[in-house]
């Protein structure tokens, strides 16, 4: 199990127990003195008897617990913005599999952070948490309402969107009945893919392979551009007519460019440190100033909030525009990809972009992998603030802790030959870490 700005992470039932979930969520409520909560969730099985017990976790801390059903995670935070209720927690564990499930804290419209995390780990005491004035709260039934609550309050972004063919393959998440109904009450013709709220893919998280038949029809000319979600909507990867899915760092790229062409997006962006140089070269083309900073977020938002800004970005489509919704949102950057691609304006540089990027995770110490790469990075700039991240113009190593799982993550980017290299040192390390364990035989 792990407790981050991530939210507290863990699989059922072996960590994510009834006990633990009412101690959470029983400490959270207790710091707003029972102002009302809202509460929603993805489609994951054990989603909905988690959220009753967060529900009932809120009554019995005195606060009137608003339930919006099965929500996207950036709507849900909208919809606390629109309803004025003073936080909540969002069941979902995101891009994680299906055995997995999380209590994502949100305090007025935007996920917990750091020093939020710690008040409630401090409260996560029986004569804290515990303690109520007799006086408990009640129970609404929000879900029927939270579609219209959202759509009647999109104002500048409702985007006509007619003549636009669209593909939205939810993988049976809590996109599934929301993105395909708003691009088509939108006035696009939209065919959705996996749009039940049904079991979720053993691996969610929105990587090209997951969309086959997505990419197929979209290479095939028949539609015009196609959103592949998460299991909460806060992650999506686009694809484009007779190109087919788009790798998730030319996604994140093209919802930027996008939302420097429609929005009001001032003169300083915030990426995190493993968001490709693609979106950094973007956004500086199109004036702003961009800053570098921790994963997640809640962390981007806390540092746009100090700069001034109100833009920002992370891999898997994750826009960020705080004047609409101050979390990572897919649903808004779908609008702007699909407002961009009726216009036509697509850059070459995002289709063409020649350098490469890698992800991967090892079960290892972050002191173990640095050591593989000590000798690759001599010499180069080095930035401490989230994990190692060295850099020497455009190619980029960064190694860290994960917020959301017990890994280390290594992602880099560069030339064909330094993406060779540090692919080839991770296997030597991999193989290393095998041949010191090795399984024992079977029966």
């Amino acid at each position: 199990m792990k407790f981050s700005v991530s939210g507290l992470r863990g699989i059922v039932p072996d960590e994510l127990t009834p006990d633990v979930i009412s101690l959470y969520s029983s400490a959270f409520a207790s710091l707003f003195g029972g102002r009302p909560l809202a509460l929603a969730r993805d489609t994951r099985a054990s989603g909905e008897v988690i959220g009753r017990i967060v529900s009932a976790s809120f009554m019995w801390m005195g606060s009137e617990a608003h339930d919006f059903g099965v929500v996207p995670t950036p709507a849900f935070l909208r919809l606390i913005r629109l309803t004025g209720m003073a936080g909540g927690i969002m069941v979902s564990a995101s891009h994680n599999p299906p055995m997995w499930n999380a209590l994502k804290f949100a305090f007025g419209d935007r996920l917990s952070r750091e020093e939020e995390i710690e008040a409630i780990r401090w409260r996560l005491k029986p004569e804290i948490y515990g303690r109520t004035s007799g006086k408990f709260g009640n129970y609404t039934d929000e879900s029927g309402r939270a579609y219209a609550i959202y759509r009647d309050a999109l104002g500048e972004f409702a985007f006509l969107l007619r003549g636009l063919r669209a593909l939205v393959d939810s993988q049976n998440g809590a996109t599934s009945g929301w993105v395909a109904r708003l691009l088509s009450d939108l006035g696009a013709h939209v065919l959705p893919i996996r749009n039940l709220h049904g079991p979720l893919p053993d691996d969610p998280e929105p990587k090209r392979e997951r969309f086959s038949a997505m990419d197929l029809l979209l290479r095939s000319g028949g539609y015009d551009v196609g959103f592949g979600y998460d299991p909460d909507g806060d992650r999506v990867i686009v694809g484009l007519k007779g190109v087919g899915i788009l790798s998730e760092e030319q996604t994140t790229a093209l919802a930027l460019y996008a939302a420097t062409r429609y929005l009001d997006v001032g003169d300083v962006a915030v990426l995190n440190y493993s968001t490709s140089s693609l979106s950094e070269r973007l956004l500086r083309e199109a004036g702003l100033r961009v800053v570098r900073y921790k994963v997640g977020e809640a962390n981007l938002i806390e540092r746009l909030e100090a700069l001034g800004g109100v833009l920002g970005g992370e891999g898997n489509g994750g826009l960020i525009y705080t004047p609409f919704s101050r979390g990572r949102d897919g649903i808004l950057a779908a609008l702007l990809i699909s407002r961009l691609v009726l216009d036509g304006d697509i850059p070459d540089e995002i289709l063409n972009f020649p350098l490469k990027m890698g992800k991967d995770k090892l079960s290892a110490s972050v002191e173990e992998v640095l050591r593989v790469f000590e000798p690759l990075v001599e010499g180069w700039d080095e930035d401490t603030t989230d994990g190692h991240y060295y850099r020497r113009g455009d190619e980029w190593l960064h190694v860290r802790a994960s917020n959301t799982e017990p890994v280390v993550r290594v992602i880099w980017e560069g030339s064909p030959k330094f993406y060779d290299e540090v692919a080839r040192r991770l296997e030597d390390l991999k193989r290393a870490r095998r041949d010191s364990n090795p399984q024992p035989p079977g029966p």
